[in-house]
């Protein structure tokens, strides 16, 4: 029986892998559980470890995955609570108690990574809170935490280059004043929804002020009392001034974008920048270089790390002047790279980009825009005013050539298309940028492939295509607005017709005829628009296909629906099978065998009423089955009788070549039929 408990153990421990236990269980406790936090729905638990109290908590469903929140030491957890300090998520804060004191502890969940992570900017204000209490409980924590100026504690500050600008505490400071959206100081106390930015201030020498500038960012609020926003730091400087917003720097500076990093960093004198500085741009570009009495002079580097290069030049008063350098940020090859001239801010004068030594745009600026003569990616030509004027050669897949006119840079006139060898392929026109008029392709030997026609960039009117060699017409086709409307024609490889028809709306519409390659039709399909439900186009009235002259097939269609049909071996002309609509509305769908015999005959009664072009016709496709069906041997003796009643099987006999009966069901009914005669 070793199997038995073999398979025991399995199932024990497949049981164990989909149930797994939860990390406190049969755990000590410094806390009562706590499940489903608002900010993250995990589950918290603080368990007593070799003599101390350690915070764990799961997010996953099984909880069976902690994560370490904190190592608490000997301590008792007094209260577990959070709190809205910004509007980006809650803060979990955690009062304890170690060797009779209280602490507090705060965290933030992020996201993106699942996992809590100490705020130690906040840390400096919370132990403020703590320090000293005989009683603490979290109605009087929050009530300290709210008399803060709001910000959002989670942020991480790059490293500023500046000592003291690092070692600010951010929680502490003197409030200097809100300000609103233009900088204009506001008096109104709490913040509401016309502060933008507060400052406050930190230290003060030589009457100057440490002074931080934080900024809400432009998230509305979210809806409750009081208004919370996503303040941040947003510039710390010394300040001579500091309840003027701007204009009183003096020293050294920074600046940061929202996510903390440094976006500005330099030194003002008399609330210029002065000095060396660096300034953050948009789309990840930074430069650098000298201000003078606040202007930007001499020589100056900008990065463009999205755009991958980096450009060098000199400013004068705070203008780009002269030529100034590019090059390749990741290349190593002083041939890639090149150079723009500027004259008072603006590209002006000769431009140059160069990779592998290669050069691959050159032209000049005037005001900012091209002018004249360019090499461009695309090809050569002339700008005007910024815009391509003038002949074009155009750069196309395959290493063709595209030669067209330009106006106002867009296409205008003939475009000719040329191949590696300077064999002409195509021929386009075009209007105002769109294909408009004859298009032609051509083969090796100069020879016509195809011509369409365009009106608006639509096909419009004929459409020719022709052989590989130029010599046949292959189609004929035309079109408006795009879709096929007209004659549709399409021809053999030795000229002779395929297809001969017409379309309307992109539909077949009239008689469709496709002949094979003897010249001889093989099938000939009426079709026509009418309203039914909808507009449509379906097959109409006597569909015939034929192979060898000789007719196969002939299906009547009413309006889309098959009535009556024939169809015939290709080698005798015989009838295989045919539908025959009678009087009365009886309806026999007819096989037959090669000698010409009834093989089976089914009888069927009746119709559907369809609406078409506002008329009721009858549809007898849909005929249902009914009365006595008959199948015959070859020698024209019955081979079975069945006879159906309201669709069911109310009788069924079988009978062998000689006309005995072989079975019946039920047992003994009806009668034998007399044979029908052959066809």
């Amino acid at each position: 029986m070793q199997w038995t408990r073999s398979l025991g153990l399995i199932a024990c421990l497949a049981f164990g892998s989909t149930q797994a236990t939860p990390f406190y269980a049969d755990k000590s406790l410094a806390h009562p559980l706590i499940t489903g936090l608002a900010e993250s729905s995990a589950t918290l638990a603080f368990i007593k470890q070799g003599g101390g109290v350690k915070g764990y908590y799961s997010v996953d469903p099984d909880e069976s995955q902690p994560q370490l929140l904190d190592d608490f030491g000997d301590a008792t957890i007094e209260s577990v609570f959070n709190i809205a300090l910004d509007d980006e998520s809650l803060t979990r804060l955690v009062l304890f108690k170690q060797r009779g004191q209280y602490r507090l502890h705060a965290y933030r969940y992020d996201e993106n990574d699942h996992l809590y992570r100490r705020l130690e900017k906040l840390q400096p204000a919370l132990e403020r809170i703590a320090k000293d209490r005989k009683k603490l409980d979290a109605p009087t924590v929050k009530q300290a935490l709210r008399q803060l100026t709001p910000l959002n504690y989670s942020v991480f500050y790059e490293d500023s280059g500046f000592d003291e600008f690092n070692q600010i505490d951010h929680s502490a400071g003197t409030l200097v004043g809100y300000f609103d959206q233009n900088g204009q100081p506001i008096t109104a106390s709490p913040p509401g929804a016309d502060q933008y930015s507060y400052k406050k201030t930190f230290a003060e020498k030589d009457g100057r002020f440490l002074t931080a500038t934080y900024w809400r960012g432009e998230t509305p609020a979210l809806e409750g009392e009081p208004l919370l926003y996503n303040y941040r730091a947003s510039r710390i400087a010394w300040e001579t001034e500091p309840r003027r917003f701007t204009g009183s720097e003096d020293g050294p500076s920074v600046a940061y974008s929202n996510s903390g990093a440094v976006a500005a960093q330099g030194a003002y004198a008399k609330g210029r920048r002065t000095g060396e500085w660096g300034i953050a741009g948009p789309h990840n570009i930074w430069s650098q270089g000298r201000y003078i009495d606040g202007k930007r002079q001499g020589q100056w580097s900008l990065a463009n790390e999205s755009e991958g290069y980096f450009m060098t030049g000199e400013y004068r008063d705070d203008l780009r002047e002269g030529r100034w350098a590019i090059n390749l940020a990741e290349s190593e090859i002083p041939e890639n790279g090149g150079f723009v001239t500027f004259a008072r801010d603006l590209r002006n004068g000769p431009s140059e980009e160069r990779e592998d030594g290669v050069v691959v745009e050159r032209g000049d600026y005037l005001d900012d825009l091209r002018q004249g003569p360019w090499l461009t990616r695309e090809g050569t030509g002339n700008f005007d005013q910024g815009l391509r004027s003038g002949p074009w050669q155009l750069k196309a897949a395959e290493g063709h050539t595209h030669s067209v006119g330009f106006v106002a840079d867009k296409m205008e006139g003939e475009l000719r298309d040329t191949d590696t060898k300077g064999v002409l392929r195509v021929i386009e026109h075009y209007r105002g940028g769109i294909l408009w008029g004859t298009q032609e392709g051509y083969n090796d030997a100069g020879q016509l492939m195809y011509s369409y026609n365009y009106e608006n960039g639509q096909r419009e009117g004929r459409s020719l295509i022709y052989s590989a060699d130029g010599k046949v017409l292959l189609s004929d086709m035309s079109y408006h607005n795009g879709n096929k409307q007209g004659p549709y024609l399409t021809f053999l490889a030795d000229g002779s017709p395929a297809t001969i028809g017409r379309v309307e709306g992109s539909d077949f519409i009239g008689l469709m005829t496709q002949l094979d390659e003897h010249g001889q039709i093989f099938s000939a399909t009426p079709r026509c628009r009418f309203e039914s439900y909808r507009s449509e186009v379906q097959n109409c009235g006597m569909a015939r296909e034929f192979r060898q002259g000789r007719v196969t097939s002939e299906r009547d269609y009413l309006f889309g629906e098959l009535q009556e049909y024939r169809e015939y071996d290709a080698q005798t002309g015989r009838k295989i099978r045919e539908r025959v609509i009678g009087a009365d509305d009886k309806v026999s769908e007819i096989t037959y065998y090669d000698n010409g015999q009834i093989d089976c005959q089914v009888n069927k009664v009746g119709f559907e009423w369809m609406t078409v072009n506002q008329q009721r016709l009858k549809n007898h496709g849909q005929a249902k089955l009914t009365g006595e069906q008959l199948c015959y041997h070859r020698n024209g003796a019955i081979k079975s009788r069945e006879l159906i009643d309201n669709g069911l099987s109310a009788c069924r006999i079988v009978y062998d070549e000689s006309g005995q009966r072989l079975s019946s069901s039920p047992t003994n009914c009806g009668a034998p039929a007399t044979a029908a005669a052959g066809q």
